[in-house]
């Protein structure tokens, strides 16, 4: 009996933790996990918001050429020179340069060298930094950092609280009740929720503090890069010198980090003697998210040096990286990110859900006070759940139908995806519940069902001539918003039709504990 005692005190604790940690925190959980499984396909998601950046595929040393033609000719007296080279997943040639404090930025044709109008925006750039900063900055990543704490103590007291449920899973007693669903949906993700959550806490808590990588790597902690990388660099001299074309410098690099390979050319000093040319090797294929490099006298040619391993601790950083962003494996890891992302979103949603569903009968009788605050609750699980699925298709939509040539475009798209949050929230909070999410579920199916109808209307990259010219990036997205939004009208028309909410008893035979 006294033994029985403690185990019942513990189960208790770890089960108030479960609850409620898991609704505080559950909100801002499902919103990092759903912009975090967007930000798996970044360059797809990027490459659909700029529909007129189009070109065929052109060789390494075709974007090399055209990318220094271009350079010579906007900044010859740069003091950096930048350039994306077209990938399998990046297939377009951008160009950046830096004179004093301003940064510009271009996209090149890889073929003619010419430039393109590509449209503002942050295209899925914006999902991966509001993955990890919710668009604060660091008070963000603070936050972040904190609710991943909380998640692995949910993910502890969850396993400590509902044990049996490993067996039900591998027995494959599945009931469809929302504490089911939340509870096999935990199993099923169980191993990459813990993976993503601890490498995402490691590397936000790395960028936050020095205290620990000080210890590691030393006083003189500036980051990772810094760390790792053995500096090549030259102070400018003042003398001129002229800057060989990358077209001679390029197949060295290929011989030192290997063929088709280059992701990115850094120049420094252009036009100076001192001027040095690096060349990186992309980390798609590699677990270790650490870019070799090749660098050579601008001038010159002769190889300066170059790096392809690390310290162990940087190699230990980096893995993690590498872990968390999923690019080691080529389409199947991104594809199973996805998935596995989706899935533990969903395992967060259903625990919310179940929350408001279980007490629901409950705080409808209770005083006024109580009565609010679930209410309340309910309306802001709506809003984030269905909410913000409809906040990041309307960003989409908004990139479609904004101006081309509005200033400030890109902050106009983010001004939509907020705004439209917003409006989620009123009308889930004007609305019964019930009746919020089949409205707001059908409205995402519907906005997902259109979003190939709104690109063919507005573009000339629609569905059928993306297909055409085996434009799988673009055509991915149109293809991935219909079968989610199926998926969500079937939800929709399953919510709409179901009867009114059952009693408390009836409740809590339904769904028991």
């Amino acid at each position: 009996m006294d033994k029985a005692k403690p185990n019942r005190s513990f189960t208790l604790a770890m089960s108030e933790l479960h609850t409620w940690g898991g609704l505080v925190f559950g909100w801002l959980l499902f919103i990092i996990f759903l912009t975090g499984t967007l930000a798996v396909f970044e360059p797809e998601i990027t490459h659909w918001m700029q529909p007129n950046v189009r070109s065929s595929q052109a060789e390494p040393l075709q974007a090399a050429a055209a990318a220094d033609k271009s350079l010579r000719l906007f900044a010859p007296r740069a003091d950096l020179w930048m350039i994306a080279m077209p990938q399998n997943r990046h297939p377009d040639l951008t160009i950046i340069w830096k004179k004093d404090t301003v940064t510009l930025e271009k996209q090149i044709n890889p073929q003619t060298g010419r430039v393109i109008k590509a449209p503002e925006t942050e295209g899925g750039e914006f999902f991966a930094r509001f993955h990890y900063d919710l668009h604060s900055g660091k008070s963000g990543m603070w936050l972040v950092s904190l609710a991943s704490v909380v998640m692995l103590a949910a993910l502890v007291s969850g396993v400590a609280i509902r044990r049996q449920v490993f067996k039900d899973f591998f027995r494959l007693r599945w009931r469809r009740n929302w504490l089911d669903v939340h509870s096999m949906t935990g199993v099923l993700t169980l191993p990459f929720v813990i993976l993503i959550t601890y490498t995402g806490l490691t590397i936000t808590f790395f960028l936050l503090s020095t205290a620990v990588p000080q210890i590691l790597y030393g006083s003189a902690w500036k980051g990772p890069a810094a760390v790792a990388s053995t500096n090549f660099e030259r102070p400018r001299s003042n003398q001129p010198g002229k800057l060989l074309p990358l077209t001679e410098l390029l197949p060295k690099a290929e011989a030192e980090l290997g063929k088709n390979s280059i992701a990115y050319v850094r120049v420094t000093n252009p036009g100076d003697r001192q001027a040095v040319v690096t060349f990186f090797r992309t980390v798609d294929g590699e677990v270790v998210a650490m870019s070799a490099k090749a660098s050579f006298d601008g001038v010159t040619g002769e190889l300066l040096g170059s790096q392809a391993t690390w310290n162990k601790y940087v190699t230990a950083y980096r893995t993690l990286v590498g872990l968390h962003i999923g690019r080691f494996g080529g389409y199947p890891v991104c594809w199973l990110y996805f998935a596995a992302g989706l899935i533990s979103s969903a395992m967060i949603a259903t625990g919310l859900i179940f929350f408001t569903v279980k007490r629901r009968r409950r705080y409808a009788r209770s005083n006024q006070l109580t009565y609010v605050m679930y209410r309340t609750a309910e309306a802001l699980n709506i809003t984030v759940i269905m909410g913000s699925v409809i906040a990041c298709i309307t960003y989409l939509w908004a990139n479609r139908l904004l101006p081309q040539a509005m200033t400030n475009r890109s902050e106009g798209e983010i001004t939509v995806f907020f705004s439209v949050w917003l409006i989620m929230l009123l009308h889930a909070l004007l609305r019964p519940p019930e009746r919020a999410w089949s409205e707001q579920t059908g409205f995402a199916a519907l906005l997902c069902l259109g979003l190939p109808l709104i690109n063919a209307l507005t573009t000339k990259v629609g569905l059928a001539p993306a297909i055409a010219a085996r434009d799988w990036m673009t055509a991915g997205i149109d293809l991935t918003a219909l079968l989610l939004g199926v998926v969500l009208a079937v939800t929709a028309r399953r919510l709409a039709a179901r009867p009114p909410a059952k009693t408390d008893r009836q409740i809590e035979i339904s769904l028991p504990r």
